[in-house]
């Protein structure tokens, strides 16, 4: 009968612990989704504040099938007196994407930005390279 209860317990002990451990590693690889996408357009970010909206993103910034763009506007949900240009500076607003070969969004971001007015008067689509 002892031994009966002891294994009743160990098996219980085993199925408590492997639902542990499941439930520990899904959450390990969903974080680490996570931090992926997130690191990746932190990259991507940096890389157009940096070189600005139409520059063309070097090999190696994005791994294998993702790529990344950028688009800039004027920001215009601003006070009335600060939508007009100050010694021809204004805010303007970068729309940072990155997204899986298929077109498939992973993460975005938007980034606000002092900038010359004559780099306002466009809408970059970016570069969608790093299709290997």
């Amino acid at each position: 009968m002892e031994v009966m209860i002891a294994a009743l317990i160990l098996g219980m002990s085993v199925a408590a612990t492997t639902a542990i451990m499941g439930t520990a590693r899904a959450n390990m690889l969903r974080e680490q989704r996570r931090w992926q996408s997130e690191h990746l357009l932190a990259n991507a970010v940096e890389f157009y504040l940096a070189c600005g909206p139409d520059a063309t993103p070097p090999d190696g910034l994005m791994p294998d099938g993702f790529g990344c763009s950028c688009e800039i506007y004027a920001v215009e949900e601003l006070p009335e007196e600060a939508l007009e240009s100050i010694r021809e500076w204004r805010l303007g607003e970068y729309h940072v994407t990155v997204f899986k070969a298929g077109g498939e969004v992973v993460a975005e971001q938007n980034v606000r930005k002092i900038l010359k007015e004559e780099d306002m008067g466009y809408v970059s689509l970016g570069a969608n390279s790093n299709w290997r």
